[in-house]
């Protein structure tokens, strides 16, 4: 099937310092074992998947689950790809330069991911002092990077122009193809993904925008094993994540080949990579569904379908979908 993940994605917990308008992650008291952790990434080594990367909640709120894991994938030989993070969980900078110096001694060399944008309430300061910290650490001019959820544009473009003045650099392209921010020893990308208004952001954004998505066989923020706190793993990080029915196990008790023998008997899943979600829409609207227009979101579409569409219509119309 088109499900081919190369990337273990875990958030080891859902604490955070920030409520953020538009995000869904339900918050819960759970957090990711790094005993079980452990056990799933040697077993995901053994499947040939090597690269590792954490995200949340703020994963910075779980530092020794961070310190301990990393310390583990150094020592096997992972590959590292990025720590998602709002940047401004610290107490102090005494706090701040203690924690990133620990996660440096532990052997973390991939890249840093800050969640910018007008959606976040950060305190401009308090990230640039985040950045520069990281900067003086690392000493590597492209180790921060910035994500920034679309829908506030010019709000956020004011926000990341404001923080680009404090870290004396300026602020490129940002409606371009290669939008950074740049100073005389900084270089950060930005990049931006799609809000999706489900949950506590339904009424953020009208999401029947008058086109429907590209697609792409949910390579974006699929074709990952994306593990939660519980345990439990789903094959994306999108906005539809949170929904059961793309759970396809949970590190506490399956292997990597049950969770693969899992997807392989998800007739869902087994659509979305491997003929899309389009085939989908395709499919639904000739058992009678009507959506309200077209949506430009892929994970907003998944999320739809998932709970507005009833069970049954969905199953039946999945039969008719082939590759």
């Amino acid at each position: 099937m088109g499900f081919h993940p190369d990337e273990i994605l875990l958030s080891p917990t859902t604490s955070c310092n920030l409520l953020c308008p538009h995000c869904n992650v339900k918050r819960s008291k759970r957090d990711l074992s790094v005993k079980i952790a452990e056990k799933f990434l040697l077993d995901c080594m053994k499947n040939g998947i090597n690269r590792l990367g954490f995200t949340g909640g703020e994963p910075f709120l779980a530092r020794n689950f961070l310190y301990s894991i990393t310390r583990f994938a150094v020592k096997e030989e992972f590959l590292f790809t990025r720590i998602v993070t709002n940047g401004v969980w610290y107490k102090d900078g005494k706090d701040l330069k203690q924690s990133l110096e620990k996660l440096f001694k532990a052997g973390y060399d991939g890249s840093i991911c800050l969640s910018v944008d007008a959606y976040h309430e950060q305190n401009l300061r308090k990230l640039a002092v985040f950045i520069k910290t990281v900067q003086s650490i690392w000493r590597r001019p492209d180790m921060i990077s910035v994500v920034y959820v679309t829908g506030k544009d010019p709000a956020t473009k004011r926000k990341l122009s404001g923080l680009s003045k404090l870290l004396e650099g300026r602020l490129f392209n940002f409606r371009g193809r290669h939008p950074c921010i740049r100073s005389a020893d900084l270089f950060i990308k930005i990049g931006k993904i799609d809000l999706s208004p489900i949950g506590r952001a339904a009424r953020l954004k009208d999401p029947w925008g008058g086109q429907w998505f590209k697609e792409d066989r949910c390579k974006g923020p699929g074709n990952v094993f994306f593990v939660e706190p519980s345990g439990e793993v789903k094959p994306c990080c999108g906005y539809a994540s949170g929904s059961a029915a793309l759970s396809i196990g949970n590190i506490k008790k399956d292997s990597v080949s049950k969770i693969t023998k899992n997807i392989r008997q998800n007739r869902l899943l087994c659509a979305i990579f491997d003929s899309g979600l389009s085939r989908i829409k395709t499919g639904l609207v000739k058992r009678g569904v009507r959506f309200p227009g077209d949506a430009g979101n892929n994970c907003f579409f998944c999320h739809y379908i998932l709970t507005e569409v009833p069970r049954d219509t969905l199953l039946t119309s999945l039969e008719r979908v082939s590759v």
